[in-house]
């Protein structure tokens, strides 16, 4: 069998959202973050080849925004490793996509991978009968933030807060454990760690911590405090793979964890368990993390990277490792940004929808799969208010609450049910 992929660091967690080596095989019984484009061919007509049995040379690339199968006006979104949930105007949460372990918070009736992995095409209302003023989406799980501020969560039973532990899939929301009052929940795409910040700016986090080493949060069934970030007031905050970043009041930006191809973006290439602050003295207004880059939105909308790979958006070489912020090149001013697997995109002061980075199973939205180095135009003409990206998908709302997403919807992600 032909098939395209990438063999690295990487590619593959484990079960419980773990980073771990592996080649195809491993892939086929993991969460994947870049999952495989079959080839027209890939061997003696055996349909399992491809997601849901579909024949050799079906293609599940959606490389223009689709309108995700549901009539319901939605407001926020959160983009897991393989699965996607938006939150409606009214609050309820509805997932789709992967629902290996129950992120989807309801029971799914379609399969895909070969008939190896639970999913869903099509919107499933999660979370029961709470309203969520937002959700974060994870590797094999997913938490919702009540408009009250108990968080409450679903997926696989290690990663919940409650206590929990084991594989199991825990369909209905659990209530994260400890009565916390929470104004912001923030999940890993790439790594099991989930992360809510009360009013005080003490920040609690539970799951298996952050990649690549010790430089995180220790793993917790229940929320712990990460007395280690503790110093610094975040306004905002976002969880890569083995690092995070955030801001603080002032506009400045911090990391911490892995300093692996810059990711800390303070030059050093030091890794560090507590927080440091990135270079170049910008004012920053949003950060977003991905697994081996972070951008950051200056106050005057230009989009600033570190890391390495296609999505810093800076022109390249995509091998070249960037541990201070370089400057997004030849896109327009943005208001917001969002990052996903070595891909970037960014929302324009006039709604449009720019990305950048990978092409894979059409992520950037221009109606292609071929990699871009600097931003290109989502077509469509769509007028978003917001973006999300994760591991395999993009999605944006337009501004009459309508959900559209790209990408690969091998797993369901995109919400078009081609399978």
């Amino acid at each position: 069998m032909k098939f395209m992929g990438r063999n690295r660091r990487d590619t593959c967690a484990d079960r419980n959202g773990n980073p771990a080596r592996a080649d195809f095989g491993a892939c086929r019984t993991a969460t994947c973050r870049l999952a495989v484009v079959f080839l027209a061919g890939c061997g003696g007509g055996g349909g399992d080849c491809l997601p849901g049995g579909a024949p050799c040379g079906t293609t599940f690339d959606v490389t223009r925004p689709a309108a995700v199968a549901s009539p319901r006006s939605f407001a926020t979104i959160s983009i897991g490793n393989w699965h996607t949930c938006m939150t409606t105007t009214a609050g309820a949460a509805w997932c789709w996509g992967s629902n290996e372990r129950g992120q989807l918070g309801a029971a799914s009736a379609q399969r895909c991978m070969g008939g190896n992995l639970d999913c869903s095409a099509l919107p499933l209302a999660a979370g029961g009968t709470q309203a969520f003023a937002a959700v974060a989406s994870s590797v094999v799980h997913t938490c919702g933030l009540t408009v009250s501020g108990a968080a409450w969560c679903w997926g696989i039973a290690a990663q919940l807060g409650d206590g929990g532990t084991g594989g199991n899939a825990v369909l209905a929301p659990v209530p994260v454990a400890g009565s916390h009052v929470f104004t912001k929940i923030v999940a890993g795409t790439s790594t099991s760690l989930t992360c809510g910040f009360e009013a005080d700016g003490s920040p609690w986090c539970w799951g298996s911590g952050l990649g690549f080493g010790t430089k995180g949060p220790a793993a917790s069934a229940t929320p712990l405090r990460w007395d280690a970030i503790a110093n610094v007031a975040w306004t905002q905050f976002a969880i890569g793979q083995g690092h995070a970043c955030g801001l603080d009041a002032a506009g400045k930006a911090w990391c911490v964890g892995s300093a692996l191809n810059g990711l800390l973006g303070d030059g050093s290439g030091v890794a560090s368990a507590t927080p440091v602050a990135v270079a170049g003295g910008h004012v920053f207004q949003e950060v977003v993390a991905a697994i081996e880059h972070t951008c950051a939105l200056a106050v005057d909308g230009q989009a600033w990277c570190w890391g390495q790979g296609a999505g810093l958006g800076n022109g390249g070489p995509v091998g070249t490792v960037q541990p201070t912020p370089v400057a997004v090149v030849g896109g327009p001013r943005f208001v917001h940004l969002t990052a996903g697997n070595n891909r970037t995109c960014g929302l324009a002061t006039d709604g449009g929808a720019w990305c950048w980075g990978e092409g894979y199973g059409g992520n950037l939205g221009d109606g292609t799969t071929t990699q871009r180095l600097t931003p290109v135009a989502v077509t469509g003409g769509h007028h978003f208010v917001v973006l999300g990206t994760g591991g395999i998908s993009t999605c944006g709302i337009d501004d009459v609450g309508k959900a559209w997403c790209w990408g690969s919807n091998e797993t369901g992600a995109v919400g078009v049910p081609n399978f």
